[in-house]
This record gives structure tokens, C-alpha cells and sequence, in this order.
């Protein structure tokens, strides 16, 4: 979380993927960074946060993100 606050401030467009898993830690992060309304693509189960993940998975798990991403990005 914190690499994609400094690469915003940098004015490097960003999209920080966020486990739910620890959604409250890239929260806190955003807080303590100064912006507590910082932006990103959440992602639940049944995508563990480990990301051991099949290559369906993978795939849903893309198809799930990709134009969360893309918004992200060009917002």
C-alpha cells in the first residue's frame, strides 16, 4: 500500500491490489500516510491471501480485477 501512495505522489497512476484478509492494515497505512481516502481494488475469497492460487483461479481472479484495475487507472 505504501509503494502505490509514494508512486501516486511520484505521479505514477497506481492501483494497489488489497487482500480483504488485511483491508484493515492497508487502511491503517493510508491513515498514517496522510490519505486516509486512498484508493484501491479489493479482493476477497475465495482468492486466499496467500496467492497459491490455480491457473483458473488466476484467471477468474483477472477477469474479476482487470477493469477494476483499468478504472483505477485512468480515474
Amino acid at each position: 500500500m505504501r509503494d502505490a501512495i509514494e508512486l501516486e505522489w511520484a505521479g505514477i497512476p497506481t492501483a494497489a491490489i488489497i487482500h480483504k484478509a488485511v483491508e484493515g492494515s492497508a487502511q491503517a497505512m493510508a491513515k498514517l500516510s496522510g490519505v486516509p481516502d486512498f484508493p484501491f481494488v479489493l479482493i476477497d475469497y475465495p482468492a486466499i491471501p496467500t496467492a497459491i492460487w490455480s491457473k483458473d483461479e488466476i484467471r477468474d481472479l483477472a477477469r474479476e480485477v482487470a477493469p477494476k484495475v483499468r478504472a483505477r487507472l485512468t480515474s
